[in-house]
């Protein structure tokens, strides 16, 4: 199955979901094509939207082979199985620089780093889960604020959707492909989303 675009994935995905969500139901979206999605599902059941920023850890003289995955106030997720391609000098020195990127990144696009998430539903969404890193600390960095946490996103590798339900109380996807290439394979229209439009998607939910 091909997703026309965002849009059209999250509604998708936002109809796997509807046995879970109750009044305590909030989407924390990850930037920036996870926050179109969730937008789809925030607005199908009347939730609000925010974000969490995460990104990629990744090796200095190979930027594509990621290592593992860093939250804006330094919750790091670093697999053993990763550990023999990097120094403890060259890993510290990636993580100082990614987290001062995601600091900006946080700011940019949410102001402020407090969250009050105890008690509440949390569904974690992005537009495309392939290694996972990115999601996968976020489940680390939400252990500690709430109990009840989902992940949801139109395409998942089918080893990592087996591999989320280890960390969620739920997984949701259309699509679960064991051949799995790019994300984009299953987007008809993937253009990037800008922070422009990450912005004026959450001032949406700010004036709620």
């Amino acid at each position: 199955m091909m997703f026309s675009d965002r849009v059209d994935a999250g509604n998708r995905l936002a109809l796997k979901m509807a046995d879970i969500i109750d009044e305590n139901t909030v989407v924390l979206a990850i930037p920036r094509g996870g926050v179109v999605i969730g937008h789809q599902i925030a607005k199908r059941y009347g939730l609000q939207l925010d974000v969490i920023v995460s990104k990629k850890l990744t090796l200095p003289e190979n930027p594509e082979f990621g290592i593992g995955a860093i939250t804006y106030d330094g919750v790091t997720y670093l697999p053993d199985s990763h550990a023999e391609y990097f120094t403890q000098a060259s890993l510290q020195n990636e993580i100082s620089i990614k987290k001062a990127e995601v600091e900006e990144k946080q700011r940019k696009l949410r102001g402020s780093s407090e969250y009050n998430l105890t008690n509440k539903n949390v569904i974690v969404v992005d537009d495309g889960i392939a290694t996972g890193s990115t999601v996968l600390v976020v489940a680390k960095w939400l252990e500690t604020k709430t109990s009840h946490a989902s992940i949801a996103s139109p395409v998942v590798a089918a080893d990592m959707f087996e591999l989320l339900k280890q960390k969620f109380q739920n997984v949701f996807a259309v699509e679960t492909p064991t051949n799995f290439m790019s994300i984009s394979d299953f987007y008809a229209n993937f253009k990037q989303v800008s922070d422009e439009e990450v912005i004026d998607i959450l001032k949406k939910y700010a004036e709620t």
